[in-house]
């Protein structure tokens, strides 16, 4: 049963081609209700009309009900129609509001990306947020030439399919995966480099592509991002046909608060 809700965006990813879909963007909400992490899939966001598309920490009304074809646990379906974008939880104060909804359920933070993996196994969960103990390092790996082609061949069908519904629009493919390194929290933690799909990442990409810089550029933004000043958090999320596998969706970074002084200057 469809069943409306208000929730609040924090995490789209960068579009892919779907046979299905024709395109998809994973997008990660918190549900005002209970505060509950869910996942919104699938969505071809770039095909909602102009009123429905919404941004990222905006508040979202809309339909929604349990995915049929995806039995994760957080997994919901979204009826497109039925979107109503409402008011954006703004930077004020340390991002007081932003911090309250999105850090106000305790279930929706794990100790560590293996806490996480723990609770996939036990519980089936998929989607979750971690804080990293050390962010070491921001990569740009590039694909490999079977991957490239790949997916240039399926952009290729998917384009020349016929569709009297929708005219298909040209995704941009990015021919490189972003990584970040860093270490949990845990004494089990050996390390992880993981890839993050953040739509973020990907437009800046194709802004910068064309500069001799652009890798510097990419680095200065994940430096302004991942910087000491901020308090980071990333959001994870597993893989339909690969659970075990988690990637980073997005990253939540509001600044650091300010411990008051013990002594008077």
């Amino acid at each position: 049963m469809w069943e409306e809700k208000k929730f609040l965006i924090c995490v789209k990813t960068y579009p892919e081609y779907s046979a299905t879909y024709t395109e998809t963007v994973c997008t990660a909400a918190v549900l005002k209700e209970t505060g509950q992490l869910i996942r919104l899939y699938p969505i071809a966001f770039r095909y909602l009309l102009g009123k429905h598309q919404f941004r990222k920490y905006q508040w979202v009304q809309a339909k929604i009900k349990k995915n049929p074809n995806d039995n994760r646990p957080e997994s919901y379906k979204i009826e497109n129609d039925s979107i109503r974008t409402l008011d954006m939880a703004d930077t004020k104060n340390g991002w007081s509001v932003r911090k309250s909804v999105i850090l106000s359920q305790t279930n929706n933070v794990f100790g560590s990306l293996e806490h996480l993996q723990d609770s996939q196994l036990a519980q089936g969960t998929s989607l979750g947020m971690i804080k990293p103990r050390e962010i070491r390092e921001f990569r740009v790996q590039q694909k490999t030439d079977s991957e490239i082609a790949e997916e240039e061949k399926k952009k290729k069908q998917i384009l020349n399919q016929k569709s009297f519904l929708v005219d298909k629009k040209d995704l941009d493919l990015i021919p490189y995966r972003f990584l970040i390194s860093f270490n949990c929290n845990d004494p089990k933690c050996a390390g992880h480099e993981i890839s993050i799909l953040d739509w973020e990442f990907g437009e800046l990409y194709r802004k910068v592509s064309e500069s001799v810089d652009w890798r510097e550029k990419m680095q200065q933004k994940f430096d302004q991002i991942c910087s000491g000043e901020k308090d980071v958090y990333f959001f994870m999320g597993n893989m339909a046909s690969r659970r075990r596998t988690f990637c980073i969706l997005g990253i939540f970074y509001p600044p650091k608060v300010k411990q008051p002084s013990l002594f008077k200057s």
